[in-house]
């Protein structure tokens, strides 16, 4: 199948190839991203050339996405498409709920949030905030959604424990 190497694609579009080029190269590789897929070299390519209507399938992105967790930027699609419909991915624990450790979270939770206090007023003395001060409070509001994920992940697991 000859794809067409000449079309200008919508902004909309042009991000999510930059995207899926992203992902093909945290996953090592067009020739690596196609052995996984089980397709041609080309094919990648073309779905991460800016200028060929060629798309990775969703499937593909979830295999690629999957294996490239901890790789900086990931995930790169789905974050884009989340962003797209104005939403924000947020890494889930990968601890066992136990339910005896609510306490404890959300004493850790009252320290996050007055650690987070402490960075905005810290940083917001002069009356402005700067780059490395913005990304110490986004560093810090990372534990407190963290830790609210936490203590979620314990109260449902106490739910679904209760509704059995």
């Amino acid at each position: 199948m000859t794809v067409a190497r000449n079309i200008t694609l919508p902004v909309d579009q042009q991000e999510l190839k930059a995207a899926s080029a992203e992902l093909v190269r945290a996953f090592g590789g067009q020739v690596a991203a196609a052995e996984r897929l089980g397709t041609r070299q080309q094919r990648i390519s073309d779905c991460c050339n800016p200028t060929t209507d060629a798309f990775l399938h969703l499937d593909e992105v979830a295999i690629l996405e999957k294996a490239t967790v901890g790789y900086p930027g990931h995930p790169q699609v789905t974050a884009l498409l989340a962003r797209r419909i104005g939403a924000e991915l947020v890494t889930t624990p990968r601890v066992t709920a136990t339910g005896d450790d609510l306490l404890k979270l959300f004493a850790a939770q009252s320290q996050d949030t007055a650690d987070l206090a402490r960075v905005i007023v810290e940083a917001h003395v002069d009356g402005e905030i700067d780059l490395r001060e913005a990304e110490a409070i986004d560093d810090v509001i990372d534990d407190v959604i963290a830790n609210a994920l936490a203590m979620r992940a314990e109260v449902r697991m106490i739910i679904r424990e209760a509704r059995r």
